[in-house]
């Protein structure tokens, strides 16, 4: 009984805190004026960073969408699978988990597919190189929002991506969700598995009604549903939306001055000036050409001395304004004491 608390409880806390975020599913008009302001600086570079940033851009905004767009479909099962739960619907809530599983997987892949973007694209300075990186993961974003089955209308429609591929590449980053699909279908599918869920499993015998919500398989099937919930808060929570920051940087770049096609995706190396030992000597990255890419190369500078990157050891040190520009100084705890890092503050597009 405990367990069936447990989960209804998460589940119910999940709900409230995904409608605390009605105001983020208003794409247009959190991005218009960005959208407007990249188009405008992009008509404005040699090409072929004139085409090259409006792709990077619309792969961040398309990207940050999808993430946006499948966290309110995880929100409506998750209502469907408490409603399951509450109506002793044990069909209803094995649907809306496999439905889970797909979902979760699926976006998972598409993630994939802009981190691997990210990766090819470092060091990169051929153009023919860079388009064929850029259009792998254009082509993803597109199977993943408007993708449909073998049966497509025409040949112009693009083909979504395959449930077992986008399950088989989750498997690798969520342990056993291969055999977690595997034991959801059994109790979708008209089956054995599916009867047990709404009879005594013995064929002309016993009573048919929904099985309690007690019963160990709607537990194990609620389980699931949980974990994938979990993964998708506390495992991706920040690794997805960072992929599409990291995107959005990369248009940045492009608009700095002297970015050429050979230098853009460049990676510096974190050799700053100071000592870091203090607010007044904070360690300062001259070489990083936006505030994104310094506070990248703190991060690389304390990886690359044995420290572990742990957000909840920085503090924020203070602001000031040095010659017209304004600096934001972060204090990082390690095991060697205080660590002092002066970024500029952002500025944006």
């Amino acid at each position: 009984m405990a367990a069936v608390e447990n989960i209804i409880t998460i589940l119910e806390n999940y709900i409230s805190k995904a409608e605390e975020d009605e105001f983020l599913r208003d794409h247009d008009s959190r991005f218009v004026g960005l959208r407007a302001a990249v188009i405008g600086k992009s008509a404005k570079l040699k090409p072929p960073l004139n085409v090259i940033a409006p792709r990077l851009y619309y792969i961040a905004d398309h990207s940050f969408y999808c993430i946006e767009l499948f966290k309110y479909k995880y929100y409506l099962l998750a209502k469907a699978m408490l409603h399951g739960f509450n109506e002793l619907n044990p069909l209803s809530l094995a649907n809306n988990c496999r439905s889970l599983l797909e979902q979760v997987a699926t976006l998972a892949y598409c993630m994939q597919a802009v981190q691997t973007m990210l990766d090819g694209l470092k060091h990169q300075g051929s153009i023919e190189k860079i388009d064929v990186i850029i259009s792998k993961a254009e082509k993803i974003l597109q199977r993943t929002y408007a993708g449909q089955g073998k049966k497509k209308n025409s040949a112009s429609q693009v083909e979504a991506i395959h449930v077992h591929t986008a399950i088989d590449d989750l498997d690798k980053k969520l342990a056993d969700s291969i055999n977690s699909y595997d034991y959801l279908c059994e109790f979708v599918h008209p089956n054995l598995g599916n009867n047990l869920l709404v009879s005594s499993g013995e064929i002309g015998k016993g009573k048919i009604h929904s099985r309690s919500n007690i019963d160990e398989n709607i537990v194990k099937i609620a389980s699931i549903g949980i974990a994938l919930l979990v993964f998708n808060t506390e495992s991706v929570g920040m690794v997805y939306p960072t992929l599409t920051w990291r995107t959005h940087h990369l248009v940045e770049l492009c608009f700095t001055q002297g970015a050429k096609i050979t230098n853009v995706f460049s990676t510096k190396k974190p050799l700053p000036e100071g000592d870091g030992r203090s607010k007044e000597t904070a360690f300062f990255f001259k070489n990083a050409r936006t505030a994104q890419e310094s506070m990248s190369l703190s991060h690389q500078y304390l990886i690359d001395n044995g420290h572990f990157v742990d957000p909840y050891n920085r503090s924020n040190g203070g602001v000031a304004t040095i010659d017209g520009t304004i600096y934001i100084y972060d204090k990082w705890k390690t095991k060697v004491g205080d660590i002092w890092f002066k970024t500029p503050a952002y500025a944006g597009i």
